[in-house]
């Protein structure tokens, strides 16, 4: 009887530091599970007192107390950033695609005032008609492009490109109808291409951003800006094919349209603003996409959950972001002394068709694949110059942004002009010429652009969306100036346009290697040490130690 008794009162206590520990959980805690009932013996020893129990049938369970984390998985067989900034990629070409395939199908299509035949042979625009529709599209991405970069800070890039994408879309599905009812609803669709088009810089900006490692913004940037050449490499062979066939060039539109869709849906099924938000990343890629990076360039929102505003005025008065800048304009836009402006973005994408066809006497459809042959080699280049600009090492990183932009504009510049003093009947040498003209600008992968995230960081998209600015104003004039330029086609007036690029390429290198720096800016984390004034904002100056 005593033993029952005292097994009785340790019962007793025990429960009693049961129900003390649930008032006073303690961090880690250790619960017994359920007890056997098929049991039939508990043994006791009044020395040890201890109650023996069959460890096979206790169910023990380890809690502690952890930070929730995102939904984030342990292991991965494969890294995610590189299927976003692939799915990225083919998004912005299709996105630019549907811009570009009008440069190809123009040749082919009837005015608003003609009548549709069964020999697909048209008169066209006329040639104030079609800068009017070139410039359309500059116009809607110029008046989109501030409100795309404020609506890419507030909601997220997920969000805003793919209302892009869809814009663009239902856009490209309308234009054959839409060129049939009159010239201003062309006009007006071309306007909603244009806009769409506006959200593609910052786009770049924000996955490079938020998505490479510090080691990996050369690839990202690299790779992401092909969407240029993907375009044009897809659109004019693919039309060139179809305004040939029984399909004629009303197809074109739509199979650009349906491609644009179905990638879109895609990306916005895979992409997240933040990586540590997705659910498909791994612990191990997350660590290595955040190695290197600063508090403040990981955290979105301030103490008050707002999320953090932009410094606008000290970053358009940096010297390396306007070493940036200066690089784009090279990249995009060649000045004759105080002539307007020519992109040569649009030359190649817009008039190297015209050129190939009026100028070096290739056909219709060969025009189509020869005109796609430049920026092929350019697409190479661009993969092959962001990957080796994060791999090199023994060299500093603003040297390496000297040395790739150099590339990228100086040797695109000596043979743009070399370009511009090939006879009329030697077309293989324009296109030899041509390409590597176009090939070489694939270094601004690591040269103008890569400078731009490592400078700007958090704040890249803002500062591409000023890129895109620069497109726009360069896809405004451009139209315009050439069109004036080449009042008959002859040989000497192309060669003041290609001459008028190669001076300006070259003037803009030398800014930029004068004023860039690899080292991020004062204003993306104020506590990190800087060691030359080009990261500064002329308005923080005075607050650094010159000594720093």
């Amino acid at each position: 009887m005593g033993t029952l008794k005292q097994m009785i009162d340790k019962m007793d206590n025990s429960d009693a530091q049961s129900i003390n520990e649930e008032k006073n959980p303690p961090i880690f805690s250790l619960s017994l599970g359920s007890i056997s009932s098929t049991m039939t013996t508990v043994s006791v020893d009044e020395k040890v007192k201890e109650i023996e129990i069959p460890k096979e049938t206790i169910e023990t369970k380890v809690t502690k107390e952890e930070p929730k984390e995102p939904h984030i998985v342990k292991t991965s067989r494969i890294d995610l950033r590189y299927p976003i900034v692939l799915l990225s990629m083919f998004a912005l070409s299709a996105l630019m695609s549907n811009v570009v395939c009008f440069n190809f199908v123009v040749l082919f299509m009837p005015s608003t005032l003609e009548t549709e035949n069964a020999n697909h042979t048209y008169i066209g625009y006329a040639k104030s008609e079609r800068t009017l529709l070139f410039s359309s599209v500059a116009i809607g991405a110029l008046v989109a492009v501030v409100p795309v970069s404020h609506a890419t800070h507030a909601y997220g890039t997920r969000k805003v490109f793919f209302a892009a994408g869809m814009l663009t879309t239902v856009a490209t599905a309308l234009i054959p109808y839409g060129s049939r009812i009159s010239l201003s609803c062309f006009v007006a669709l071309r306007f909603i291409q244009g806009m769409s088009v506006a959200a593609a810089m910052p786009t770049v900006g924000s996955v490079t951003s938020n998505w490479a490692s510090l080691g990996q913004h050369g690839l990202f940037m690299s790779t992401l800006t092909t969407f240029g050449q993907i375009s044009s490499i897809f659109s004019m062979p693919v039309a060139g094919y179809l305004c040939m066939t029984s399909f004629g060039w009303k197809s074109v539109f739509y199979l650009h349209a349906l491609v644009s869709g179905v990638i879109f849906a895609f990306w916005y099924c895979v992409y997240r603003n933040q990586p540590s938000k997705h659910p498909w990343i791994s612990h191990t890629e997350l660590g290595t996409i955040h190695r290197g990076k600063s508090a403040a360039d990981l955290q979105k929102y301030d103490s008050k959950g707002k999320r953090k505003e932009i410094p606008y005025l000290y970053i358009v008065t940096t010297p390396a972001v306007w070493a940036v800048w200066i690089g784009a304009l090279g990249d995009l836009v060649a000045v004759q002394y105080s002539s307007p402006t020519v992109s040569l973005f649009q030359l190649i994408h817009i008039f190297s068709p015209l050129y190939l066809h009026e100028v070096l006497g290739y056909s219709v459809q060969k025009t189509g694949w020869t005109a796609a042959l430049p920026v092929l080699f350019q697409f190479f280049v661009k993969i092959f110059a962001g990957h080796s600009s994060d791999r090199i090492v023994g060299v500093s990183e603003t040297t390496k942004l000297r040395i790739y932009n150099s590339l990228a504009l100086g040797l695109s510049g000596l043979f743009m002009a070399a370009l511009a003093f090939v006879p009329r009947g030697y077309p293989t040498w324009g296109i030899v010429l041509l390409t590597l003209s176009n090939a070489m600008f694939g270094f601004n992968g690591g040269g103008f652009n890569k400078c731009a995230t490592l400078v700007s960081r958090q704040y890249s998209h803002f500062v591409m969306a000023n890129i895109q600015v620069i497109l726009c104003l360069s896809m405004l004039i451009s139209p315009i100036l050439v069109n004036s330029m080449l009042r008959t086609g002859a040989l000497s007036e192309w060669r003041l346009v290609f001459i008028s690029h190669a001076v300006l390429l070259i003037v803009c290198n030398v800014i930029f290697c004068v004023l860039t720096t690899a080292k991020p800016a004062l204003w993306t984390e104020p506590d990190v040490p800087m060691s030359n004034r080009r990261n500064q904002s002329f308005l923080s100056v005075k607050s650094v130690d010159p000594k720093v």
